[in-house]
């Protein structure tokens, strides 16, 4: 079939029938046809029908060429048949030519989508999408007519290298042998290279662009790489009999994809990739199809927060879409459509049918420089077909960075032998448990490959409902809607979002929504800011994806919000989300636990005033060698406190004796120095910002990067009268040694407040007596419906009034400050037995809208107990071991104690 001709033309306006609803609607392509309100249960079959005004000329050919069709598409011209094609990703072209008469002529094109009965989700090419929102189905990409003469061109791939090296490869039909003719013009628009050859079926020609001697620095030479994405025009026509037959425009990169070890360069240069996932959902159309300028806008945004690459998951994006990639400077990586298969040998075969017809329509974009074959497969896909699939995109592309089964078979069932260049994970955790899990898959023995996390860290923030509602046409939230009718849940296994309102409002939370949506989006900047630090600073690793670029029915976890618009700052993003990120690191100190030495895990965002801290700077450097000369430090304790200290600050010189400037290496980790920082001493809790920058030889700022550090007067235990404490199951770790230990669950009469990490019939009736009880919890219990859940992923966070915070500053949101109290259970419980608990701290779940609890006050007769399922000591990833190393831990139970005493 030929492929599409720059001069042809687009059919934009058709009429659909979907008889079976007795609807007669006309519809503008490139749509899906549920955008014009057809039940998303519906599988067809549509007829789309247009009229043609042609006067066919002897010695021409006339195609048709539909870019993408959900699903199967047999066509019809005069009903006289075309062809039948199966697949949404590829396009395809037919040859009309012999059911054209003269005058009007009436197209038909018959479409079934998938997700009916015909074609059920897991046994075709599907994608991500249906589980993400709905199915969708029509021509969801441009349908155009074209013309010929006696020889088309099939295919063609023109590819370019650093040193200025060009291959263009095609394939013709028709009258051969045929002449071709290439053009090249440059990113500049000059004119660079023309030829002329005569060419049978399959030929290959190769030219140089510039000098080939000087491989890849010839200053003519416009390389691609995402920082300069520079695009050559190739034109390429076929002449038959003298005569222009075929007319194809493409654009290609002079660029190199190569790996060293675990570092992939780009033209010789290390390049870390920062990505965002795509599912490819849009809320105004339910085809992975945007318009161009909301597709411009939210990369654009993207790359202002840092990000260089974008991960199409389990999609294809359109031509446009890639070339609009390929003009901003987004990597691409490309994930083909295959998830949850449950496929037959026929649809297997049909799966290498349209895996080669989508790799050879989109491999000419320089902007791809990664390929998977599917994601999260288990065994239900064989191992052999992938070993061929892989085959089969490496013939193809030249790829040096594709693989086989996104995720992994170690993590998602599938086969460990695997057809890969590269080891792709999708660890997803909360944020103390993110180095503990990385190193597990980091530290295995295994090829020096590159290492990438290839979905992760997502955070879901809290849905703006209200912003939503009052800028969006009602037609484009039905996902919001529980009508199954209008929103059907079809194969998607989250359908709680349509109840998230509600349930806010029922839990009493719904008036505050507006400050939930704007904190908990400072928390996803802090989950992220921690996480991928975690990820920067591990040797070996090669880059990320961050789950996502914008939220969607399922999920709230986006960088952009369900229209595309940013919701948060990227200046927020850059400091560790760069091509160079400096990275803050400390002192190891262990603890003898049960007779042997264990990491204690100190925390690095909170400190006991009065002290000196020592921590480690070092920077993650990937791209050309930097050179540098110093760093610079400062220390602000926050303006609010009353007479905060005068901000103190340094600069240390990273010159070596006799030596101008440091050179920091393109790949991987340096370290830069071990600083000196004297804490200020305060009598109550404040926060400070630590910022350290580094300088190049002429001053200018090559990295920059901030922490938000509590800093904690050292608690006075001794001042607490008549406190005790009861573990018997010894959970309290390194809590100091002088106050009194119970032996009994029964408080002794001198006993006025009670630290309990077990609540027994004797300890309430304490409280009722009149007693102050704190009961910390760490692990679920039935009697107030605990339950597990993400501490910092999936949720919002709210910290209500209360005198507690009168002793502890009240956070505003969670953050860094609060990582070493990091927990797994929750309070879903409203009462205790039948006392109403009083929340402190709360947890929004922003997929359910359920609310958990933290901390919560209940008053118990003439006493009272505070309960708390917060961290403070025990094995629990990455968070502090012991109370010796948790310096915000020791304050907090000290005050809750000090808080319980004045009661």
């Amino acid at each position: 079939m030929a492929i599409l001709d720059a001069r042809a033309r687009r059919l934009t306006e058709w009429t659909l029938v979907a008889r079976p609803l007795g609807r007669h609607i006309t519809v503008r392509v490139p749509s899906a046809w549920e955008d014009y309100g057809l039940p998303k249960n519906f599988e067809g079959p549509c007829d789309y029908l247009h009229r043609l005004e042609i006067t066919p000329e002897a010695n021409k050919r006339y195609w048709l060429h539909c870019g993408g069709v959900s699903y199967e598409t047999k066509g019809f011209l005069n009903e006289i048949p075309l062809g039948v094609h199966r697949g949404i990703w590829d396009g395809f072209s037919w040859d009309i030519t012999h059911a054209l008469q003269p005058g009007e002529n009436t197209l038909r094109l018959q479409i079934i989508k998938n997700g009916g009965a015909t074609y059920p989700v897991p046994q075709v090419l599907s994608g991500f999408l249906p589980y993400v929102s709905a199915t969708f189905g029509g021509l969801w990409q441009p349908v155009s007519l074209f013309e010929t003469g006696a020889a088309w061109l099939t295919d063609l791939w023109a590819r370019g290298a650093m040193d200025g090296s060009v291959i263009v490869e095609g394939t013709l039909d028709g009258e051969l042998p045929a002449e071709v003719r290439l053009t090249v013009y440059s990113p500049r628009g000059e004119a660079l290279y023309t030829a002329r050859f005569e060419a049978a079926q399959h030929w290959e020609h190769r030219f140089q662009v510039g000098s080939s001697k000087r491989k890849g620095t010839d200053t003519n030479l416009l390389l691609w790489h995402p920082r300069t994405p520079a695009l050559y025009r190739l034109i390429a026509e076929v002449y038959s009999d003298g005569a222009l037959s075929h007319r194809v425009e493409t654009e290609f990169g002079l660029r190199t994809v190569s790996v060293e070890g675990a570092t992939i360069l780009i033209n010789g240069e290390p390049f870390y990739s920062r990505g965002v996932l795509h599912w490819g959902w849009y809320l105004h159309t339910h085809a992975p199809n945007p318009d161009p300028e909301l597709a411009e806008r939210e990369l654009r945004s993207v790359q202002l927060c840092g990000f260089n690459l974008l991960k199409a998951c389990l999609w294809i994006p359109s031509r446009d879409y890639l070339r609009l990639c390929d003009r901003l400077g987004i990597a691409v990586w490309l994930e083909l459509p295959l998830w949850l298969p449950n496929m037959n040998a026929e649809q297997l075969e049909q799966t290498k049918r349209e895996y080669e017809a989508i790799v050879r329509q989109v491999r000419g974009h320089p902007s791809i420089l990664i390929w998977t074959l599917g994601c999260e497969l288990s065994t239900r896909f064989p191992s052999e077909m992938l070993g061929e699939l892989y085959a089969l995109v490496k013939r193809l592309t030249g790829s040096p960075l594709v693989r086989d089964n996104s995720g992994g078979g170690e993590c998602y069932g599938g086969a460990l032998r695997e057809h890969a260049d590269f080891t792709d994970y999708h660890l997803y955790g909360d944020a103390h448990f993110a180095r503990t899990t990385f190193r597990a898959f980091l530290d295995t023995i295994r090829e020096p490959i590159p290492w990438l996390q290839g979905e992760f860290a997502d955070h879901d923030t809290q849905r703006d409902f209200l912003t939503l509602r009052e800028t969006t046409p009602p037609e484009q939230l039905w996902w919001l809607e529980r009508n199954p009718h209008t929103n059907p849940q079809g194969v998607r296994w989250f359908y709680e979002t349509p109840f998230v309102e509600e349930r806010l409002q029922q839990s009493g939370v719904w008036n505050t929504l507006p400050h939930l949506v704007q904190t908990s989006r400072l928390e996803a900047v802090a989950y992220h800011k921690i996480v991928l630090e975690t990820m920067r600073s591990l040797p070996q690793t090669s880059g990320y994806v961050v789950t996502g670029l914008k939220d969607t029915p399922i999920t709230t976890s986006g960088i952009l919000d369900e229209r595309g618009e940013l919701k948060i700052s990227p200046e927020s993003y850059t400091g560790f989300n760069a091509d160079t990120v400096l990275l803050l690191d400390w002192h190891r100190r262990r603890d003898w636990i049960a007779g042997g030495d264990r990491p204690a895990n100190p925390d690095p965002y909170n400190h006991f005033a009065g002290r000196t801290l020592s921590p480690r700077i070092a920077v993650s450097h990937f791209g050309k060698p930097i050179e540098t000369t110093t760093l610079r430090w400062r220390l602000e304790l926050d303006a609010s406190r009353d007479q905060a200290p005068s901000p103190i600050g340094g600069e240390v010189s990273l010159c070596a004796p006799m030596q101008r400037a440091r050179e920091i290496c393109g790949k991987g980790i340096s370290f830069l120095a071990q600083l000196e920082v004297p804490l200020p001493a305060v009598e109550a809790p404040c926060s400070a910002r630590f910022e350290v920058e580094l300088l190049s030889p002429s001053g200018e700022p090559l990295a920059a990067n901030r922490w938000r550090w509590g800093i904690y007067p050292a608690p006075d235990w001794a001042s607490l009268d008549a406190v005790a404490v009861y573990d018997p199951a010894e959970r309290l770790w390194g809590l100091p040694a002088d106050l009194p230990r119970l032996q009994s669950s029964e408080p002794p009469p001198d006993i006025r407040v009670l630290l309990t990490t077990s609540l027994e019939p004797a300890q309430k009736e304490f409280a009722q007596r009149g007693g102050r009880v704190l009961w910390l919890i760490s692990e679920p219990l039935p009697l107030l419906d605990c339950e597990r859940v993400p501490f910092w992923r999936e949720a919002a966070h709210r910290f209500l009034p209360h005198p507690l915070w009168d002793l502890i500053p009240r956070p505003e949101h969670l953050d860094e400050r609060l990582f070493a109290f990091s927990t797994d259970i929750a309070l879903r419980a409203n009462t205790l037995g039948d006392v109403p608990l009083i929340p402190l701290w709360q947890r929004i779940d922003t997929r359910t809208g359920f609310v958990h609890c933290y901390l919560a006050e209940a008053a118990i007769g003439a006493g009272r107990v505070l309960i708390a399922t917060l961290h403070f000591a025990g094995h629990h990833g990455d968070t502090p071991v012991t109370l010796r190393y948790h310096p915000a831990g020791q304050y907090w139970l000290w005050a809750m104690l000090r808080y319980l005493a004045r009661r």
